[in-house]
């Protein structure tokens, strides 16, 4: 059935479908003005999405309604794309709407959205209404858990900040250095590599990531660093493989990231600092050296601007397949899948565990790929993915794949040097009396209140009442006074 577009009384364009108007016959501004002062919005919304407003006779008065809020319109049908310019962005309605609403909107936003659709496209197109509110719900849910996960990790980020701060006994500096730096991941494409990696070993300054541990150490290759960022348990099982002691090697860890003890009291640690991190303030309070680094949404990306500003020389990164494999998904020997395999029996099965596995990380993979791919352009001729002829799923942009024959043994750089660590001698003030004093001053204000408690800010934030403004404001409060407790206690 097609939409019929005529003049209404008042000489303004109006539709209908199937004889039933979209807009109203005699006068649809009028209209459209009459439903946006009707609305009900109990809170200033930071968004506002409606479903369908066709000829978007309600765009100018939502902006005068809500003159510093973004608008965004879904379209179920696309007679009305002319009209798009009315809007600070449309989305079409498909199955991949909810994923879209909380790209472009994020987590905060949508939770302070305000959500409406035109009445009469309500009645007129049902189904694809019914797929828009779904799709909604898709993203509100998505983001009330983002959320969730954001207050839950921000508590562990601060907790192994202060354990970091606490334990660190022999921190250390780099010095830049102009040697080529290769990078070791543990994706399946490192696992033909090592034998080439153990040949050219001189050539390189080889960072391993956590991960890479393993596999480098069991083929008797002796990275120069290890880096590490990860804030979660699972982090820690990557250093299981040293068993009671670890090498002597220069371990790089995020100050919020996730370390054994053991290693934090024994070895040679360059701690690394984030622009946005809580654990600045510990570190310079307890004078502990840091370097900084760039945070990104993979350890990989992580490192790649750490050894970009660690040498002159080019980066290779090698086993960065960055896309989900048969069988193994990382190079083995790994601590998880040797963790993980002790479980498996009949009913849960080694082949159904690591299916399952590659199915969970496509959405991850696929979001680490695109950063690299976006960021890729600047690093066109000093970036290499290096490996023995692996045929990778996905090519990282600008960033050119080569393999072990781009170079041979004697294309080493004359009179390179490779980057030089610094021993830092801590002052001998008891830190964990400095940190005793620090943490309760620290969350004595707000400063920190979003990252620990994104949901119940954002509530205050939407508080239609100063009875509802106080009720949250007294659960972050009381939740601020236990977490520091809590921080207190593992000193």
């Amino acid at each position: 059935m097609a939409i019929v577009f005529s003049d209404a009384k008042n000489g303004e364009r109006t539709c209908s479908l199937g004889g039933k108007y979209v807009h109203s016959a005699y006068n649809p501004s009028k209209e459209a003005e009459q439903f946006v002062a009707g609305l009900s919005a109990p809170f200033n919304p930071a968004a506002v999405v409606i479903i369908e407003p066709a000829l978007s006779y309600c765009a100018p008065f939502l902006r005068t309604r809500f003159p510093q809020t973004a608008l965004y319109a879904i379209r179920t049908s696309a007679a009305f794309s002319a009209d798009d310019g009315a809007w600070d962005a449309v989305f079409a309605t498909d199955d991949t709407l909810g994923n879209r609403l909380f790209e472009r909107l994020g987590e905060e936003t949508i939770c302070s959205t305000l959500f409406i659709a035109w009445p009469p496209s309500e009645r007129l197109f049902p189904d694809e209404t019914k797929l828009a509110w779904q799709a909604i719900k898709t993203a509100v849910l998505k983001s009330r858990d983002v959320l969730a996960t954001r207050s839950f990790f921000a508590k562990r980020w601060i907790k192994n900040a202060v354990r970091f701060c606490a334990r660190i006994q022999h921190p250390a500096l780099l010095h830049k250095g102009t040697a080529d730096i290769l990078i070791a991941a543990s994706g399946p494409s490192l696992r033909t590599s090592l034998p080439h990696i153990a040949a050219f070993r001189a050539r390189f300054f080889v960072i391993a990531l956590s991960s890479a541990l393993f596999p480098l150490l069991h083929k008797g290759i002796t990275p120069d660093l290890v880096l590490s960022t990860d804030g979660g348990f699972w982090a820690k099982k990557h250093f299981a493989c040293c068993g009671d002691g670890f090498p002597r090697i220069p371990f790089a860890l995020a100050a919020e990231g996730a370390a054994p003890a053991a290693l934090l009291e024994t070895q040679t640690v360059v701690p690394l600092w984030y622009d946005d991190s809580i654990a600045v303030p510990m570190l310079r309070a307890c004078n502990i050296p840091a370097m900084r680094a760039a945070r990104n949404g993979t350890v990989s990306g992580t490192a790649l601007d750490f050894a970009l500003a660690l040498t002159s020389g080019n980066v290779y990164l090698c086993g960065l397949d960055l896309a989900t494999a048969q069988g193994f998904q990382h190079t083995q020997p790994n601590a998880l899948e040797q963790h993980h395999a002790a479980h498996d029996d009949r009913l849960r099965t080694k082949h159904t565990r690591l299916a399952a596995s590659a199915i969970a990380a496509q959405g991850s993979l696929a979001v680490y790929r695109d950063w690299f791919v976006s960021v890729s352009e600047r690093w066109e001729n000093r970036v290499f993915r290096l490996s023995d002829s692996y045929d990778f799923a996905h090519r990282l942009g600008k960033i050119r794949d080569v393999g072990w024959d781009f170079f041979s043994a004697s294309d080493a750089k004359k009179n390179q040097h490779f980057p030089s660590i610094e021993q830092i001698r801590l002052t001998p003030a008891e830190r964990k009396n400095v940190l005793a004093e620090l943490l309760p001053e620290l969350f004595a204000t707000d400063r920190y209140d979003r990252e620990l408690y994104p949901i119940e800010t954002l509530m205050q934030q939407r508080a239609a009442t100063e009875a509802e403004l106080i009720a949250y404001g007294r659960t972050v409060s009381q939740g601020k006074a236990q977490f520091v407790r809590e921080l207190l206690n593992l000193l």
